[in-house]
């Protein structure tokens, strides 16, 4: 990646993209990963980001199950997003306990690791044999079966990491328990974890949803999407609870939240975890206009008429109670409410801004993975790139995506102001999906 540009000035090698609009001011997605910040204290599991799905064994990663209030974020991201790397600050010291003739440790530093008890029983029959088993808290989460003569083979499991003592005298296996001591937390730092994240890990949303609206995290997690969109090129975006504008077309800001059918209430904070996961798995022929939040019953607080349309204008993510009961999302639009004709109010479409991303993460990939050091840049060289841009475009307006595209006249593909540049100018009419009806019926 590479980032923007002002001027054919640059140093390194890369894609240099600027997306802007050239339309005028009326009047007033990529899928893939979602990366959810948390700050809650866990006690467990590996510093930093975790991958989950769904279908993962919350308790061997996090030390609990999905349906902790710890993990209310995560739930809720998971309804909707297929993949969710889940950032956790969790940091200390490990657990330890020896049980002849192992050394146990902690698989993960933590206070939770206190909680684990290992076991090793016997076989009455033949002590060159036991079963060794892990217990969380009252759960047994691990049981093997281990023989002497494997004994440097045993090298524990999801929860501990075994090895023989170096000092054991023991010649069979004996009947013993132990309880895992010294587990201590130390919550890593948020500011450096989300930067660390936000830098290293390959996401298309990263979201905030579940930390309190008055952390600062918000404000960080803002600061660092703009970021990577402007000095990068990384075509990424954030959601946030909404506290203070944010004013961009990379973050939207959630306003509400909504009720649960078992009567459990989902704060603005925790809906904007959700909002995020279903922003991650949208694409850029996708609206999430309308969009049911299919196990809510009504959205709280509920907004009337009036103070839905003043949160649209203010670029707020609405959640709104349709007539029949089910939460559907009011519009899928993100914060920006400045418009210029660089930015026209088009651009608060995240439809319109997932397929400019889309197409600008496109062109930036193909170039740097397929042309850069490999392609003489001379008419043939640059003839082909123009051609697999055209190509990708054509696709991209048979989905849907995109208007009409016309390569004779949309696309220029040039020499650049020195022997190793190529200038591309390039034009693309983002769709949007229906929204609205203006409709008379002449009755006679």
């Amino acid at each position: 990646m590479a980032g923007t540009f002002t001027a054919q000035n640059k140093v390194r090698p890369g894609a240099y993209i600027n997306v802007i609009g050239d339309g005028v001011v009326s009047e007033v997605s990529n899928t893939g990963t979602l990366l959810l910040f948390s700050d809650q204290q866990l006690d467990w599991g590996a510093t930093g980001a975790i991958t989950l799905t769904a279908s993962s064994n919350f308790k061997k990663l996090l030390g609990t199950g999905l349906t902790d209030p710890k993990l209310a974020a995560l739930n809720e991201a998971l309804k909707d997003a297929e993949t969710v790397k889940f950032v956790n600050l969790n940091g200390g010291d490990k657990a330890k306990a020896t049980a002849d003739p192992f050394e146990v440790t902690a698989k993960y530093p933590g206070a939770r690791g206190n909680d684990i008890t290992f076991s090793i029983e016997a076989d009455p029959n033949d002590n060159t044999r036991a079963t060794v088993k892990t217990i969380l808290g009252t759960e047994v989460v691990a049981e093997e079966s281990i023989t002497w003569s494997g004994l440097a083979d045993y090298t524990g499991n999801d929860y501990v990491d075994v090895k023989p003592k170096s000092d054991s005298s023991a010649s069979n296996f004996t009947t013993a328990s132990v309880k895992l001591t010294g587990g201590k937390t130390t919550l890593a730092d948020m500011a450096s974890t989300m930067t660390d994240a936000l830098n290293n890990e390959e996401f298309a949303v990263a979201t905030t949803g579940g930390i309190s609206a008055e952390s600062n995290a918000h404000a960080l997690l803002v600061q660092g999407i703009k970021r990577l969109r402007e000095n990068e090129g990384l075509k990424v975006r954030g959601v946030v609870p909404f506290n203070s504008p944010a004013n961009y077309e990379g973050i939207s800001q959630v306003a509400n939240g909504y009720v649960l059918g078992d009567g459990t209430v989902i704060s603005a904070t925790l809906a904007a975890a959700r909002f995020a996961g279903m922003s991650a798995n949208a694409d850029e022929v996708t609206s999430l206009t309308y969009a049911n939040v299919n196990d809510a019953v009504a959205a709280s607080p509920k907004l009337d008429y009036e103070a839905t349309k003043k949160a649209l204008v203010a670029g707020k993510i609405v959640f709104t109670t349709r007539r029949g009961g089910n939460v559907v999302v009011e519009q899928d639009i993100n914060s920006l409410t400045s418009f210029s004709s660089k930015k026209p109010n088009s651009w608060a479409k995240n439809r319109v801004v997932r397929v400019m991303d889309t197409v600008a993460q496109y062109c930036e990939d193909t170039f740097e993975d397929s042309f850069i050091g490999t392609q003489t840049n001379n008419a043939a060289g640059r003839d082909l790139f123009k051609a697999n841009i055209a190509s990708y475009l054509a696709d991209e307006e048979s989905e849907g995506a995109i208007g009409t595209f016309d390569p004779a006249t949309d696309i220029t593909v040039a020499q650049g102001a020195d022997k190793d540049s190529v200038v591309v100018s390039l034009t693309i009419t983002p769709m949007d999906s229906m929204e609205k009806l203006y409709m008379t019926i002449t009755v006679k």
